[in-house]
């Protein structure tokens, strides 16, 4: 199978697929999407005897990741018809769709699974999940609050409304996408185009404090993103859907995993779960390293340790890295052998590694889970310098 970037000339082929393996052509988003949205430009296709049979779409978005910000390909769409399928085209595309990426310059990529152990063979890792609450309108009572007032958005326009509140909400956390105009107007309007709805709840200075973003028409709302600055804006949210009595009879929200008050629900023994959400992977170890700063209080004088970096994938991150830390809040990078054969300081999947970059677990806890080894001596000093990381992402494309 031959595997290129699409071409305007592709549009057609792309849509049947999109359409025969997601959502149908009629549908709202469908619609918007292949309208407002579709770039073949970051659009990777397999084809074979002529005919389109795989694609990935490579949504270009910035990733924060420990204060640094990653230009990022979010991969989404990655289909194959079942005329192709089980002969090793998935993998053969996730390929190519990396070293497509690592040419444009790109250090990590991220997905959403449908089902995570597709990818973890290749080298992706989860490392943000989310908590899903789901719970009867009637149950919400106590945990709502009615000192704020309600407002409802209707225009992209109004983007600027919800931005001070989406960096607030992601100011301490890692591995949350970037949010410009571009990528706002670009939300809400697949938002309104899907006739979802979009409230905010407001204090007594007009400030805005959080905002939901639902949809009605079923016994159950669905909240896919619920983003506030106080507790008090997360519960009049909540009592913003319980006054929804009426047109429901139960709520299903989903929010970052760093939210803690769930220890304080009146009945927590159903209706919380936790969602597997989003994977990275590192597409370039030496990129990665180098733009992803440590732990400013880990700076001393400079000390280089031996990395050893396993990747059965992409030959380019396989082997031995000299990584100097100290002197700046990144680190300085040199390959110098494609094998593991030799002395190292540290020996690590190269998903394992897109995890302690993240954020999402440390060194002591990839030692433990077996994905990474390293010197008993090591471990505290890998503890100060990668950190543990509260992580989120809620982009759905």
């Amino acid at each position: 199978m031959e595997f290129r970037i699409a071409t305007a000339q592709d549009t057609p082929h792309v849509e049947n697929l999109w359409a025969y393996c997601f959502e149908p052509k009629e549908d709202p988003f469908f619609q918007y999407y292949f309208t407002n949205c579709y770039e073949p430009e970051h659009t990777m296709v397999g084809l074979e005897q002529d005919q389109l049979l795989s694609t990935v779409h490579l949504r270009q978005y910035n990733l924060n990741v420990r204060g640094a910000v990653l230009p990022t390909s979010y991969m989404v769409g990655v289909a194959t018809h079942p005329a192709a399928r089980r002969g090793g085209v998935g993998g053969a595309l996730l390929t190519a769709a990396l070293e497509e990426i690592r040419k444009r310059g790109q250090a990590m990529t991220i997905l959403m699974p449908s089902k995570a152990a597709f990818y973890q063979q290749y080298g992706w890792e989860l490392y943000a999940h989310q908590w899903v609450n789901t719970m009867s309108l009637e149950d919400l009572r106590p945990m709502t609050d009615k000192s704020l007032s309600f407002g409802l958005l209707n225009s992209v326009e109004q983007w600027t409304l919800l931005d001070p509140v989406y960096k607030a909400y992601t100011a301490r956390l890692s591995g949350y996408a970037e949010r410009g105009e571009k990528e706002w107007k670009r939300l809400l309007g697949s938002f309104f185009a899907e006739g979802v709805n979009i409230t905010v709840v407001r204090n007594d200075e007009s400030i805005i404090e959080g905002y939901a973003v639902y949809r009605l028409g079923q016994p159950e709302i669905p909240v896919s993103e619920l983003v506030y600055t106080t507790r008090r804006a997360q519960r009049a949210l909540l009592n913003y859907f319980y006054n929804h009595r009426s047109q429901g009879t139960s709520i299903r929200w989903n929010e970052g995993l760093h939210d803690t008050y769930y220890r304080f629900y009146p009945d927590g023994k159903s209706g919380h779960s936790t969602m597997p959400y989003m994977m990275s992977r590192i597409v370039d170890v030496k990129a990665a390293l180098e733009a992803i700063p440590v732990n400013p209080e880990a700076l001393m004088m400079p000390i280089t340790l031996t990395f050893g970096v396993k990747d059965s994938l992409c030959a380019w991150n396989e082997g031995r890295y000299e990584v100097q830390y100290g002197g700046a809040l990144t680190p300085t990078v040199k390959k110098v052998s494609d094998t593991l054969e030799g002395e190292v300081d540290l020996t690590v999947e190269v998903g394992a590694l897109s995890q302690l970059l993240m954020g999402t677990l440390t060194v002591r806890d990839l030692a433990f889970e077996g994905k990474l080894s390293v010197g008993e001596e090591w471990l505290d000093y890998f503890d100060i310098l990668y950190p543990e990381q509260k992580t989120y992402i809620n982009e759905w494309w």
